[in-house]
C-alpha cells in the first residue's frame, strides 16, 4: 500500500507542475524576420538579352560541374522578369519561347542536366539573333 501512496503522490505532483504555464513576455522576440530585398536587372532587351545569352551558354558547364549554376538559373530568370515587359510589348509571341528557355535552365539547375542547358542556349541564341539583329 506503501507504493501506491508514493506513486499516487508522485502523479500528483507531477501532473500539477504541468497544468500552469506562464510566459514570461520580456524573452519574446523583438526583432522581425529579414527578407533579403531581390533587386532586377535593369536595362533594355538590347542591353540584357547579350547578358542572358551569355549566362545560359555557361551554365551547362556550371552544372557539369555543380558549381554556381543554381545562382547562374536565377540570375537568367531576374534577367527575363527585367526584359519581360519590353519583350511583351515588341511581339507576344515571344514569351512563351523566353519562358521555355528560362525553364529549361531551372531544370538543368536543379536537377543536373547539362542538356537541358544546352537546349537553353541554342534556343536563346536564336531568339537573340532574331531580335538584334
Amino acid at each position: 500500500m506503501n507504493r501506491r501512496l508514493v506513486a499516487a503522490t508522485t502523479l500528483t505532483v507531477v501532473l500539477s507542475g504541468c497544468s500552469a504555464t506562464t510566459f514570461d513576455s520580456s524573452l519574446q522576440a523583438t526583432t522581425s524576420t529579414v527578407v533579403p530585398a531581390t533587386t532586377l536587372p535593369v536595362g533594355t532587351v538590347e542591353e540584357l538579352l547579350p547578358l542572358m545569352v551569355a549566362e545560359v551558354k555557361a551554365l551547362s558547364e556550371k552544372v557539369a560541374a555543380n558549381q554556381g549554376d543554381d545562382q547562374s538559373a536565377t540570375y537568367i530568370e531576374q534577367l527575363w522578369a527585367a526584359m519581360r515587359p519590353e519583350i511583351t510589348s515588341i511581339n507576344t509571341d515571344l514569351v512563351p519561347s523566353f519562358e521555355f528557355v528560362v525553364r529549361r535552365c531551372r531544370q538543368a539547375a536543379d536537377r543536373s542536366r547539362p542538356a537541358d542547358a544546352d537546349r537553353a542556349y541554342r534556343n536563346i541564341q536564336s531568339l537573340a539573333d532574331s531580335l538584334l539583329s
